[in-house]
């Protein structure tokens, strides 16, 4: 698939990884807010008593730039995990390192208040996140997604 597919790959193939006992809705994205839609995440996954709002970001380097993580996010996930069962957080794919974490908002929040960086480099969302498994398959990936969520349940695998 071409380079500039690769946030739409990254999306399918996570859609596909939700395991079957939790409901995935896709907020619908009207070109990045050119009709006054502003979404605070790509997804709300939710399985009682939780609810997930994920925001997916992919990038081929070693650091995302802070710029690809809009202010309306960081604040309406923010808001959000104010209430109970509610937990926000980004999906941040390295692609060409093979990595994937879920940081929380609130990490994401300390950083860019702590932090004089205009990126997140790597090696602090893999002190700071949740590392999701991942197997390559031929071109494709598939994610671990079970044992990050599994976390909220009571076990850790």
């Amino acid at each position: 698939m071409a380079s500039n597919n690769i946030g739409k790959t990254f999306e399918q193939e996570f859609k596909e990884c939700v395991p079957p006992d939790y409901y995935l809705y896709r907020l619908k994205d009207d070109t990045s807010g050119f009709y006054g839609v502003s979404n605070p995440c790509d997804y709300i996954l939710f399985r009682s008593p939780y609810l997930f709002m994920v925001e997916l970001k992919t990038h081929k380097g070693k650091s995302i730039p802070i710029a690809k993580i809009r202010p309306n996010q960081i604040q309406g996930m923010e808001k959000a995990t104010h209430y109970e069962g509610v937990y926000g957080g980004f999906l941040i794919n390295f692609r060409e390192l093979e990595e994937t974490y879920y940081i929380t908002v609130q990490d994401v929040i300390q950083f860019t208040q702590a932090e004089e960086r205009k990126s997140i480099p790597v090696e602090w969302c893999r002190d700071h996140g949740v590392k999701i498994g991942q197997k390559k398959k031929r071109v494709r990936y598939s994610y671990d997604l079970e044992s990050w969520l599994s976390r909220y349940f009571g076990g850790v695998k």
